[in-house]
């Protein structure tokens, strides 16, 4: 089997949403013809599910050593030590020193260039130089971003020993819309210049939504276009099927994971506030979400009425979501306003779920693929009425309505393959 360098600084056991993408790319590029090295990262402050761990194929080498935390903490883990201080199988986050030790108005990631994995470059190149000397058949490397500073890794690891390079954008860097505007004019010239560097020294470059996509090729006009492609997030139905729950005992909106200082829930609370007025019985409704909600959208909700029916979930291990899901009558998704640049990981696993979905967006993108995928509704954030209405419409069809849907196109072993062209490609191997 054909090897290569994947350099993802998330990885289980760490729990948080950029370890999944590279977790599903790994379970499923062993059947597509080639072997990941994987060199990741492991911090004390880190989340973790352990359980995650389990879900790595075993002849997948993963190297806990892409930073000096790494390895000790990596360690710690496995000797229980870290599980003493933080009992449990899933060891929560905890704040990095730079949370703990600088003022807020300094912790803002727009004013820390490549954020706060850069001063990791160095380690990370030294670990990944060792891994390539000691396994000479290696024959490509993969850099899993952001954090962005792995693609700074990527690019000097290509220089110096001449591998193809592949950059995997889970998220959007220079370009992005949210973020660039915040930027200081300083760290804008940088950041622009150390993309550009990672672009230009990759064979390839794979963005995960189509929009984000187009806005690269705009931004990179002087490029070849077929040095960019489109691999989307994924849904790994193996992956998220492994819990049980026991169910709710009322109809049920189902929100995964947490708010954000972008992406809020004052449309959902407005919306189900409306949707009571339009008949909903307040005995019949409840939201649970397994993230806070946020205080301003819990202040929104006691002035409108309906704070007692927004609860919370115990966060599930991603690899029993599944269960969750399934147990749920609406799925709902959030996303930032007008952040048409991103799809975030949970609604492909949403799409996978069978369930009625509720899409509060006004990225065009995810409304194509709700309609292409027959899953539900999507809304502009705005629109309360027409949320409302939905909500009423799907109370009123019934508990546990099942949408029958294929999610071909969007499955973990089709997107391995198509990581798996990719490195053929670029090897110059088919």
């Amino acid at each position: 089997m054909r090897k290569f360098l994947f350099i993802t600084p998330y990885f289980p056991p760490q729990s948080q949403v950029g370890a999944l993408r590279p977790l599903k790319f790994v379970r499923h590029l062993p059947a597509a013809g080639w072997l990941p090295v994987v060199l990741t990262d492991l911090w004390p402050s880190d989340g973790m599910d352990t359980e995650l761990t389990r879900f790595v194929p075993p002849e997948v080498e993963v190297h806990y050593n892409y930073s000096h935390r790494a390895a000790p903490t990596w360690a710690a883990l496995q000797s229980g030590d870290l599980a003493k201080k933080r009992p449990g199988n899933t060891v929560a986050r905890a704040k990095p020193l730079h949370e703990r030790l600088l003022p807020q108005w300094l912790q803002d990631p727009e004013l820390l260039p490549l954020g706060e994995h850069s001063p990791d470059i160095p380690w990370a190149y030294r670990a990944a130089l060792q891994i390539l000397r000691g396994q000479p058949d290696i024959e490509a490397i993969v850099v899993n971003a952001d954090p962005f500073a792995a693609s700074v890794v990527g690019a000097l690891l290509h220089k110096k020993t001449g591998l193809p390079l592949i950059q995997d954008f889970r998220d959007i860097w220079a370009p992005c819309k949210l973020r660039r505007p915040r930027r200081l004019a300083p760290q804008l010239w940088l950041e622009d210049k150390l993309e550009r560097f990672c672009v230009e020294n990759a064979a390839h470059m794979v963005i995960n939504t189509q929009v984000s996509l187009d806005d690269y090729w705009a931004f990179y006009p002087d490029m070849p276009r077929d040095k960019f492609s489109l691999i989307r997030n994924f849904y790994d139905a193996d992956l998220v099927s492994h819990g049980r729950h026991a169910g709710f005992d009322r109809y049920t909106l189902l929100h995964l994971g947490n708010f954000s200082r972008f992406r809020v829930a004052d449309p959902l609370v407005r919306a189900v506030a409306r949707a009571l007025e339009l008949g909903v019985p307040r005995d019949a409704l409840q939201v649970v979400s397994t993230g806070q909600y946020g205080a301003d959208a819990m202040k929104l909700a006691e002035d409108l009425g309906v704070r007692e029916l927004f609860k919370l979930e115990t966060p599930v291990p991603y690899h029993k979501v599944g269960a969750l899901c399934h147990a749920a009558d609406l799925l709902v998704y959030i996303a930032e306003p007008n952040a048409d640049q991103r799809i975030a990981s949970k609604f492909y696993d949403y799409l996978g779920a069978r369930r009625p979905i509720l899409s509060v967006s006004d990225n065009p993108e995810s409304g194509g693929i709700l309609a292409d995928y027959d899953a539900g509704a999507q809304f502009a954030i705005r629109d309360t009425e027409a949320m409302a209405t939905y909500i009423a419409t799907e109370v009123a069809a019934g508990r546990q309505r099942t949408v029958d849907r294929s999610v071909a196109g969007l499955t973990a072993p089709e997107a391995a393959a198509s990581l798996a062209q990719l490195l053929n490609r670029v090897t110059g191997k088919v």
